[in-house]
């Protein structure tokens, strides 16, 4: 194996992703998006806010910090029984060895706001804005405050495209392989001294900004999710993989290598076995390329469930849409990524995680008297 320097295997991604056209996988229903090469610009966008009764719509940010630090945070709109495009955002902040802070709060349509000139979206006092390269999540109740700045200059990144014969939601990654800076103070919910304490600078991390639009219930188009994302490498490369299965068992994959400056390789997923959590095994190709390796989940960062942090009301409208098991990782990963019987060895640190969608409820009969 050779190690190729930080110039070369980016110039070498960019030519790749040139001459490489769009390859299907095998065992998936539809085909992969085409790769375009540079990826487009990303904006926080307004809310879609359609009246189907099973929408929703979510953007989701989650950073693993060099101290192990794991903070994320997700800004829904969904329409509920009980309120039309009702806006909820649920963050949490999980320090090593210390339970995890929950920020939340909810408001009805009249209790948000997007703001097209910022772009920015509002929901109580929690806030969401930028565009490429540059973002910033500000999260402020009693519980606490947390600010992240992030910066993805790769821009927006497609995962499943609107429309998809599975049915799957439609996916964008807005900030792929994102760096970030972060601090927080304690609010006086957890008995932390509030707006007029000293902040806690949490340092550097990596993650992502996801974006997600819905039009059917959940768990009826999809029962496991897996994610990958590479943390920013010497390599200036970084892969990203999200995995889907549906209920009837099919398999759905978008793997990407992708390039500081834009650039990526999307290749076809050929084998992929996560049997348990302890280690991810995948098998891809694009034209003329083979990648191969193991992802290993090395430290669990937290397990978590929506519809724990909702009271009894909440949870019973929310549904499935709170019904979600997510387990957290921080992961290492080693590929080897071969090109005309050159190979590169293509290694470093991610955050993974494993999402279970709660199980699908049969609808009960009514008797006839």
């Amino acid at each position: 194996m050779v190690m190729v320097p930080r110039g070369l295997l980016a110039a070498t991604v960019s030519v790749l992703l040139l001459a490489s056209p769009a390859w299907a996988a095998e065992n998936v229903a539809v085909a992969p998006e085409k790769n375009t090469g540079l990826a487009a610009s990303a904006l926080i966008t307004a809310p879609l806010l359609s009246d189907n009764r099973d929408y929703s719509e979510y953007w989701e940010q989650q950073f693993l910090f060099d101290n192990k630090t794991l903070a994320t945070s997700q800004f829904l709109i969904a329409n509920l029984p009980f309120s039309k495009h009702h806006g909820m955002q649920v963050a949490t902040l999980k320090q090593p060895r210390k339970d995890a802070v929950v920020i939340k709060n909810g408001r009805k349509r009249s209790g948000w706001n997007f703001s097209a000139s910022e772009p920015m979206l509002t929901i109580f006092q929690h806030k969401l804005s930028g565009g490429t390269p540059d973002f910033s999540l500000q999260l402020h109740n009693t519980a606490a405050e947390l600010d992240v700045s992030f910066a993805a200059p790769a821009g927006a990144l497609p995962v499943v495209a609107a429309g998809n014969k599975l049915g799957l939601p439609q996916i964008t990654l807005y900030a792929p392989t994102a760096r970030a800076e972060a601090r927080w103070r304690g609010g006086p919910e957890i008995g932390g001294p509030g707006p007029d304490g000293p902040w806690h600078e949490i340092g550097a991390g990596f993650g992502y900004g996801l974006h997600v639009v819905q039009q059917k219930v959940p768990n009826t188009v999809l029962s496991r999710w897996w994610r990958f994302t590479g943390a920013p490498s010497k390599a200036a490369v970084n892969p990203v993989l999200h995995a889907f299965e549906t209920p009837k068992g099919k398999r759905y994959y978008a793997l990407y290598l992708l390039a500081d400056d834009g650039t990526s390789i999307r290749f076809d997923v050929n084998e992929f076995k996560a049997e348990d959590n302890r280690e991810w095994q995948l098998k891809a190709k694009a034209d003329g390329k083979t990648l191969a390796g193991s992802i290993t989940l090395s430290d669990k960062l937290e397990t978590f469930n929506l519809k724990d942090q909702l009271n009894a009301l909440e949870a019973l409208a929310a549904g499935s849409v709170a019904d979600v098991t997510r387990l957290r990782y921080a992961a290492v990963y080693k590929f080897e990524l071969v090109e005309n019987s050159t190979k590169t060895t293509l290694e470093g640190t991610a955050l993974a995680e494993d999402i279970l969608m709660g199980e699908i409820k049969e609808k009960r009969r009514r008797k006839r008297r």
